[in-house]
């Protein structure tokens, strides 16, 4: 929209579908490396119908449900059987940053304050 030159975020699919639509943006993994974002599915302990949750799980980590969503949705999958639109970075070819949930935690307000100094929001 080019109210900023550059966007640091977890939404690359988003970028995705405004490449597909021609809109001026690229995409760039930096070289000190990219933080891997992964999402979750989780039944829980009280649910009213676990076998149906079971199946709708199931169904979600299908190879059809995981190509649809790389295909429709811009995401990724770690399904060995899913394969990535035309164009995009493999992720074995993004350096990827470490994880430390805990430390990520305890650094919650420093991160949000240095956001909001780096991207003026």
């Amino acid at each position: 929209m080019g109210e900023r030159a550059v966007e640091a975020d977890g939404l690359e699919y988003v970028l995705i579908h405004m490449q597909e639509k021609r809109d001026p943006v690229a995409i760039v993994y930096p070289s000190e490396g990219t933080p891997l974002i992964t999402g979750s599915v989780a039944l829980a302990d009280k649910a009213p119908h676990p076998n149906a949750a079971r199946l709708f799980i199931s169904f979600l980590f299908s190879r059809q449900t995981q190509q649809f969503m790389c295909d429709a949705g811009g995401m990724r999958s770690f399904h060995p059987d899913v394969t990535l639109k035309p164009g995009r970075t493999p992720l074995h070819e993004i350096k990827l940053l470490p994880a430390d949930p805990e430390a990520q935690e305890r650094a919650t307000e420093s991160l949000k304050q240095k956001y909001a100094e780096y991207f003026g929001t």
